[in-house]
């Protein structure tokens, strides 16, 4: 029997991935797969002004003596952002430099997906335990990193084996988002790149899709609907909800039937639907909570033993 955990959308959280270290002792499972989208959304300034800081999130101006620096740090980092501590000369330039702000963004990013997989590396160096992949809102420089850990296995674009003879095809691309992110593509061009990966196994009754897009119309996929400036949709009826997954996902479940499909990318919609003898899960995401959302799969034979979504 194989026994997974499987998350997806930690968003930068800080402790979702130590969280994410400790599920294979915590949950007793043989691997840990965890699916895009894994760096954070944006910067938080922490302006230095005499002998305090303030920054600004979720529409609040918070301020802080200096020597709570380290614990303001911390609560930003948890939460998915990058804490940028800097003085106000230094702030001042950023806010009139795009390019400036880009560059801080990607250092930053860079800078923690290679913190993380070094503390990985204090105790899986060398096992092939943690299965870590990007999703759309991921850059490229992300999987640069991943191929040159030693502790996880980077399984983006790619057909991995797993124990007990189980296969793992990856793909972190979605179908178009409003926010036109780094990994997004219309279905039928996605499409092909998935077929492309379904055809490097023969062995679809022991596969495992990790595709970050949940199918279209499962149920996995639901979320508001957005005008063109952003805001969510209010009909007489109260939000407006709508399928955002992706066909192409859907017509490669239903034409190869795998044993399993993992997925997330929309993290109000958590659950589970069988599509025949596939089943599909999105465990959702609450990041910025600080809590890692997850399904534990137990896998035997060619079946599905159990599966439960869990919190850690």
């Amino acid at each position: 029997m194989l026994k997974l955990f499987f998350a997806s959308d930690v968003h930068g959280s800080d402790i979702c991935w130590k969280k994410f270290l400790r599920v294979i002792d915590h949950f007793k499972v043989d691997i840990a797969i965890l699916g895009g989208d894994l760096t954070g959304k944006m910067v938080v300034p922490m302006v230095k002004d005499g002998n305090e800081f303030s920054y600004a999130l979720f529409g609040r101006d918070i301020r802080f003596e200096a020597t709570k620096l380290g614990d303001e740090v911390l609560k930003v980092a948890n939460a998915g952002y990058y804490p940028y501590p800097c003085e106000k000369e230094e702030f001042q330039q950023l806010s009139k430099d795009e390019q400036a702000q880009t560059d801080l963004f990607n250092r930053l990013m860079a800078q923690r997906m290679q913190e993380w997989v070094d503390l990985a590396s204090t105790r899986f160096k060398g096992r092939s335990q943690l299965y870590v992949s990007p999703g759309n809102d991921d850059r490229l420089i992300v999987d640069e990193i991943l191929e040159k850990s030693d502790s996880v296995v980077a399984c983006e674009r790619k057909l991995v084996h797993l124990p007990d003879g189980y296969e793992m095809v990856t793909c972190g691309w979605v179908n178009p988002t409003p926010w036109k992110t780094t990994r997004e593509a219309p279905d039928e061009e996605l499409e092909p790149i998935l077929e492309e990966l379904m055809v490097k196994t023969q062995n679809y009754s022991k596969l495992i899709c990790n595709f970050h897009a949940p199918p279209y119309n499962s149920g996995l996929d639901i979320a508001p609907m957005l005008t063109r400036d952003f805001s969510v949709k209010v009909g007489i009826g109260g939000v407006e909800l709508g399928s955002m997954g992706s066909k192409a996902v859907r017509r490669m479940i239903e034409k190869y039937k795998p044993l399993l499909g993992l997925h997330g990318h929309i993290h109000e919609s958590a659950g589970f639907r069988r599509f025949g003898r596939t089943l599909c899960v999105n465990p959702g995401s609450e990041y910025a909570e600080g809590v890692l959302r997850g399904y534990l799969v137990f896998l035997s034979g060619e079946k599905v033993q159990g599966h439960w979504r869990v919190a850690s």
